[in-house]
C-alpha cells in the first residue's frame, strides 16, 4: 500500500510509519478531463526531467496524474485528471479536503500504488495522453513501462526531492499553461508571506515537527531542506540547532521516550498516526507531560488532514495550511517565551 512510510524511505528519511495509503477506487470508467483553456499554439513542448526528456506534441485531453503535487498543480490550474491518487485516511471519498472542492463533478479515476508501483493495466485501462509523475518517487521503475503509454515526465532532482513549486512549474509547462503556472506559484508564494505579517509570534521561534511509533519512539525531522522544514521557516520560524544535529541519515531521526527533553522547544508539533492510544500513552507520560513547552501550552497534537499537507505541500495543500493549521501553531508559539 501506498504510505508516507514508503515516501521517507525513499529519500532515505527514518521511516515515520504513518497511516495515509492510496486505495483504488472511482468509477469504471476513466472521466473525461479538461486541459481548462491551454492555447493550442503552446505545443509541442518539450520537457526536460531526471529520467530523460519528454515532448507533448499537442493539448492533451486525457492527462493522468501519479504524485498529490502533480495532480494538485492540475486541479489549481482547472485542468481535470482522468486518473489520480486515491488518499485515505483524510476523507471517505479519497480525496483531500484541500483537493476536493477543485476535482468536484470531475470524478477522475482514483489509483492505487503498491511497493512496486502503480497497476499498469489501470493507468492503461485510462487511455492517457500524458502521464505526469515528477511527485511519484519510485518513478525510475515504472518509466519504461509508463513511456510507452503516453508521454511521461518524471521528477527533475530526484525521488521525493522537488519542491511544489518545481512541480508546478513542470506540471504547467506539460499541459500548456507556463504562465499560467508562474503565476499560480506567485500567488501561493505570496500566501506563504503574508503569514509573517498575520502572525509576528512566529518569528524566530524554534519548532520540532515530529511523528511517534506506537512504540513510543518519535520520530524528529530535523533537515533544514525537509519539505516541511522549509515551509516552517518561511513562516518565520527556525528549526533549532539541537536537532538538525541529531544523529542518523536522512531528513528524520528517531529517539526514544527517554531522550524527550530534546524536543523542548518554543512549538511542539505532534502527529501520532490518528491512534488515540499512541498519543493516550504518550501524552500520559511523566517525561512528555513534564516538558516545558507541554506544561505552557506550546504544544500542538496533529490529525492526519493537518500533518499531510505540512508533509506534501501543494499548490492547494498551501493555502490550506495557512488558513486552518497556522493559526493553532500561531497561537502555541504566542504561550512561548519571546523570541
Amino acid at each position: 500500500m501506498r504510505t508516507i512510510t514508503r515516501r521517507l524511505a525513499a529519500t532515505g528519511a527514518l521511516v515515520l510509519g504513518l497511516g495515509l495509503t492510496a486505495a483504488c477506487g472511482g468509477d469504471d470508467e476513466p472521466a473525461g478531463g479538461s486541459t481548462g483553456g491551454g492555447a493550442g499554439g503552446a505545443f509541442p513542448v518539450t520537457v526536460a526531467h531526471k529520467l530523460g526528456s519528454t515532448t507533448v506534441k499537442s493539448a492533451p485531453k486525457r492527462v493522468v496524474a501519479l504524485g498529490e503535487v502533480d495532480q494538485d498543480a492540475l486541479l489549481a490550474l482547472g485542468v481535470h485528471p482522468v486518473g489520480m491518487t486515491e488518499l485515505t485516511g483524510i476523507q471517505s471519498d479519497g480525496l483531500a479536503p484541500w483537493s476536493a472542492p477543485k476535482a468536484a463533478g470531475a470524478k477522475p479515476k482514483l489509483l492505487k500504488a503498491g511497493e512496486a508501483g502503480f497497476n499498469l493495466e489501470e493507468i492503461a485501462a485510462l487511455r492517457p495522453d500524458l502521464i505526469l509523475a515528477g511527485g511519484d518517487f519510485t518513478i525510475d521503475k515504472e518509466y519504461g513501462k509508463l513511456s510507452k503509454l503516453a508521454p511521461t515526465v518524471a521528477y527533475q532532482t530526484g525521488p521525493a526531492e522537488d519542491s511544489w513549486q518545481q512541480i508546478t512549474l513542470q506540471t504547467a509547462k506539460a499541459v500548456g499553461r507556463a504562465a499560467d503556472g508562474e503565476a499560480l506559484v506567485r500567488d501561493v508564494e505570496t500566501k506563504i508571506a503574508s503569514v509573517r505579517t498575520a502572525h509576528p509570534e512566529l518569528r524566530g521561534k524554534g519548532f520540532a515537527l515530529t511523528s511517534v511509533f506506537p512504540s513510543g519512539n518519535i520520530g524528529v525531522m530535523k533537515a533544514p531542506g525537509d519539505t516541511s522544514v522549509k515551509l516552517l521557516q518561511q513562516f518565520g520560524m527556525v528549526l533549532p540547532p539541537s536537532l538538525a544535529k541529531l544523529p542518523g541519515q536522512g531528513f528524520a531521526a528517531e529517539i526514544s521516550m527517554e531522550k524527550v527533553s530534546v524536543l523542548n522547544v518554543d512549538v511542539l508539533l505532534s502527529h501520532y498516526n490518528d491512534d488515540p492510544a499512541t498519543q493516550k500513552k504518550v501524552e500520559g507520560s511523566k517525561l512528555f507531560a513534564g516538558l516545558p513547552v507541554v506544561k505552557r501550552g506550546s504544544y500542538v497534537p496533529l490529525d492526519l488532514a493537518s500533518f499531510w499537507p505540512l508533509r506534501t505541500p501543494t499548490a492547494l495543500a498551501v493555502p490550506y495550511i495557512v488558513d486552518r493549521i497556522v493559526p493553532r501553531i500561531a497561537k502555541a508559539a504566542a504561550a512561548a517565551r519571546p523570541a
